[in-house]
């Protein structure tokens, strides 16, 4: 590179006037000397206009400050001079008394032209969206379709306004969803139903588990059991598509036989209405009783009556008195009963349970299940040769059977004796359902909901009110609530006019409201927030404060006091007069905080901050026996861990070092290698070690404290190894929040050792002696390596795998120069640092709040709130609370 006199005469603060500085716009300020003279020192020689080196260029006398463009690009060249990335180590650094004023020129000007704000309008995401569709339309079980669009995901979040753009698959589904929210409200008038027949054989009926069986012209009952998978049947295609009156025809008989065992008495056969979409979980008590039968002959007799069915229902087959049930202790009694009837009966189960004569070793019961079990058991029945020595209902062997039947989690072994009911009896046997109808249309409990529903969002007009008069009323309730905003009476005339066009046409009053409500839900005033150029009044606030803390539209407590303008009701702070508190603020806060690791802000924000999210797409190797159960416990602990700091308000040191976590005795003794001392030398039963709950731990252990957990040592690994400059940079992102910049381009990526012949930190120092790598990957590889002990699943090891192993070095030498020996002693680290941590997690709560990045001014005030909290030993609720009151949550 040359440098012209011209060049150093500029940096050395003499005015030269050429075409640059002509060109220069009105409202650039110039660059001061010194300023000048580091530059020129320090940069130039990589970030000039002919270098650009990154895409930097700094060679510039004066600078536009008002441009956000330029602001941005001289941020970026203060945070790298803050954070020592420029210039590069094999550079020359600049001198304190450099480096000082660079900063303070810098933070001054940037600050100077920031103001604070900034949010984009930005669009409900896939999660506010269903949530606010459920609140506003009392809709709880509503879920959007399995092809709605999914959110992008920008700066780590799926709520940040760059994020969510609108696309034409997002506008389609909400065509499509408005109106099925429409019909669900005002559903379109339906024709007058069509006569129809149905009709369903032995072989048309649902067989679960053991609970019916097919033998020639009729389906077998044998249970009373309450669980309809054991003991009911139902037509697998009959689904009734208009609720009406029904005649519904059965053709019953009794079963017995010579080798069962009699049945006094009619037989009670009931039929249910059964919803199509119950689960075969369900119970008997579950669904509607339409008719007892009284079966009295083992030759078919048909009964016909009337019955209401209704919309998305079917008929459901229960015999009530059946002699059988798979109730345990009633289980056991029956094979005593059976036994004395029939030694070989008692002979056979006990070989098939017992095969080896030890009363202590049955065989796995499930394996008895369905018609396997049976089989075996009827072939040791028909065996001319079968031990009857222990045939004998007070032998030990049969007493341990019995006692085993009668206990509970045995279903398997009443499942197999369902069939030796099915083939000799008592049985009860269903030969054909015939349903004809609707005789005459009713209305179902479905109708009854919409309609109750229709009352909870309309409310019912005043006796003679007009039609315009109550949905103008209506409107100018709803609306507020739909659009999270005060509505002005133009613009409830403008969607009263859309009904009232509609019923000029000659539509009904339904069709015309059907057509309202599809417009409300595809308005960009419900769809979007943040559409006022004016910026945020008390409604804003609301909307903000409720996405924020709970996922969903404002309540009705916001939404009065949005109304009323009471939600930025100011006083003098109790702490310091000179100040004002938003004591309404603070209050609606804390009664919206979420207090269950089942809170979706929890779920949402944690899983998105800690990308505990993406564990269900990790599958770690089988060699780490880590399932998906141990998953779910790994997520848990994370969700829980953070839920109790925030309601207990513990410091925030607690995210670090922990005294306590949350998980299961068994999950901590299989991955963390210890016992809390509390249960140490207990003999614990496998429920005992498997409930979830809070467990003391020692501080300054290896686990403990988000670093430590199971869920972010595998969500920062990929299932089968660990990568440090992965962790490394998610522990810059997400724990010290100092995210590296984008790699060069044209950098290749590191290529996996699967062989296992190099350790990583050997992988490592290869790509790194690429001059163009070492400036990040100093900042990266020890925040990386440091977390080396931990295998892809967070259990602790000394060495790394492969096929020679070797012991794990873990220290390393961090950016500020302190030297330190593995995990344990970098929490330590952070422990003396905690403002890095705290001033991170506070950003990524503000960008989750706001839908907006912090920017430099933004981030000043991050960082006084976080120093307060420290000075004042305040907790991460009061951190919270602090960042809700700042300036930069009540700003747009």
């Amino acid at each position: 590179m040359i440098f012209t006199a011209n060049r150093y005469l500029r940096f050395a603060g003499v005015a030269v006037i050429h075409f640059a500085v002509l060109a220069t716009p009105v409202k650039a300020e110039e660059v001061p000397a010194a300023i000048q003279d580091i530059l020129f020192k320090n940069c130039l020689q990589c970030h000039d206009a002919d270098s650009e080196k990154g895409n930097v260029n700094l060679d510039r006398s004066s600078i536009d400050w008002t441009n956000s463009n330029q602001r941005a690009l001289w941020q970026r060249a203060l945070e790298a001079i803050d954070r020592g990335l420029m210039p590069p180590p094999e550079k020359k650094s600049l001198t304190s008394e450099e480096r000082k004023t660079a900063l303070a020129f810098l933070d001054e000007k940037i600050l100077e032209h920031t103001a604070i704000g900034g949010t984009l309008p930005r669009r409900l995401n896939k999660t506010e969206y269903e949530s606010t569709i459920r609140n506003l339309f009392h809709l709880p079980e509503f879920r959007l379709p399995a092809g709605f669009p999914n959110d992008t995901n920008y700066h780590g979040f799926n709520n940040v306004g760059e994020g969510l753009v609108l696309s034409p698959p997002h506008l389609e589904s909400y065509a499509n969803i408005a109106r099925h929210i429409a019909d669900e409200i005002f559903p379109p008038t339906k024709p007058a139903p069509e006569k129809k027949t149905w009709s369903a054989g032995p072989e048309d009926m649902v067989l679960s588990f053991s609970a019916a069986g097919v033998h020639g012209n009729a389906l077998r009952l044998a249970s009373r059991s309450v669980d309809i998978m054991r003991s009911c049947s139902w037509p697998s295609k009959i689904e009734i598509s208009d609720s009406g009156t029904y005649k519904i025809t059965v053709d019953a008989s009794k079963f017995l036989s010579k080798s069962g065992s009699p049945f006094e008495g009619d037989m009670m056969l009931e039929v249910y209405a059964r919803a199509v979409t119950a689960t075969d979980r369900s119970k008997v008590s579950d669904f509607r009783l339409l008719k007892k039968i009284a079966v009295t002959s083992e030759e078919p007799q048909t009964t016909a009556f009337q019955a209401d069915l209704y919309e998305g229902e079917t008929v459901l087959f229960h015999w009530k008195n059946a002699r059988m049930t798979h109730d345990p202790p009633a289980t056991g009694e029956a094979f005593e009963v059976l036994s004395k009837e029939n030694p070989r009966f008692l002979a056979a189960w006990l070989k098939t349970v017992f095969p080896s004569g030890d009363p202590k070793r049955p065989i796995r019961i499930s394996n008895l299940r369905g018609r396997n079990g049976w089989d075996t058991v009827s072939k040791y029945m028909a065996d001319p040769d079968l031990d009857l020595t222990h045939a004998t209902t007070d032998s030990a062997l049969a007493q341990a059977f019995f006692k085993l039947a009668a206990s509970k989690g045995k279903a398997s072994i009443a499942d197999c004796l369902c069939y030796f009911y099915h083939t000799r009896g008592p049985a009860m046997e269903i030969h054909q359902l015939t349903i004809e109808g609707p005789s005459k249309r009713i209305e179902s409990p479905i109708d009854l909901k919409r309609r109750e529903r229709q009352l909870k969002i309309t409310g019912a007009p005043h006796k003679g009110q007009a039609r315009e008069d109550f949905v103008r009323g209506m409107l100018s309730s709803f609306l507020p609530r739909a659009f999270r905003k005060s509505i002005s009476n133009d613009t409830i005339e403008s969607y009263l006019n859309i009904a009232t066009r509609h019923w000029e046409k000659g539509h009904s009053y339904e069709e015309g409201m059907h057509l309202l409500f599809r417009n409300i839900l595809i308005s960009p005033r419900f769809l979007y927030r943040c559409l006022d150029p004016e910026g945020m009044d008390d409604f804003d606030l609301a909307t903000r404060l409720s996405y924020f803390l709970t996922q969903g539209p404002p309540d009705e407590t916001l939404i009065d006091l949005a109304q009323r303008g009471r939600l930025s009701a100011t006083r003098p702070s109790r702490t310091d007069p000179s100040k004002v508190e938003y004591w309404v603020l603070r209050r609606e806060t804390e009664r919206l905080l979420p207090t269950s690791h089942t809170d979706p802000m929890i779920q949402s924000f944690v899983g998105q901050w800690l990308d505990t999210d993406t564990l269900r797409g990790i599958m770690p190797d089988p060699k780490f026996n880590f399932d998906e159960t141990s998953i779910d416990i790994a997520k848990y602990e994370t969700e829980a861990f953070f839920t109790e700091i925030l309601t207990k308000n513990l410091p925030i040191t607690d995210f670090i070092d922990p005294d306590f976590t949350f998980s299961s005795i068994g999950f901590v003794q299989r991955n963390y290698g210890f016992t809390p001392s509390k249960y140490l030398g207990k003999n614990l039963n496998s429920a005992a070690k498997q409930k979830l709950q809070r467990l003391e731990i020692e501080r300054g252990g290896r686990h403990g404290g988000l670093l430590g957990q199971s869920a972010i040592l595998t969500a920062t690994a990929n299932g089968v190894d660990t990568q440090p400059v992965v962790r490394g940079v998610w522990v810059l992102e997400n724990i010290l929040g100092t995210p590296p910049p984008e790699p060069p381009e044209n950098i290749p990526a590191l290529t996996p050792d699967t062989q296992g012949t190099i350790t990583p930190r050997e992988m490592l120092a290869a790509h790194t002696s690429d001059a163009a790598c070492a400036g990040c990957h100093q900042h990266i590889d020890p925040v990386g390596f440091v977390l080396e002990n931990y295998d892809p699943v967070g259990r602790w090891r000394t060495e790394w795998p492969g096929k020679t192993a070797t012991t794990i070095d873990a220290s390393v030498t961090l950016p500020d120069g302190t030297e330190i020996e593995n995990a344990i002693e970098f929490k330590a680290w952070l422990l003396d640092n905690i403002d890095l941590f705290s001033k991170c997690l506070a950003g990524k709560l503000m960008t989750y709040a706001t839908g907006r990045v912090p920017n430099y001014a933004e981030n000043r005030e991050i960082e006084e709130i976080v120093k307060k909290n420290r000075e004042n030993d305040d907790g991460f609720r009061d951190l919270v609370l602090a960042l809700i009151e700042s300036e930069t949550f009540r700003t747009q």
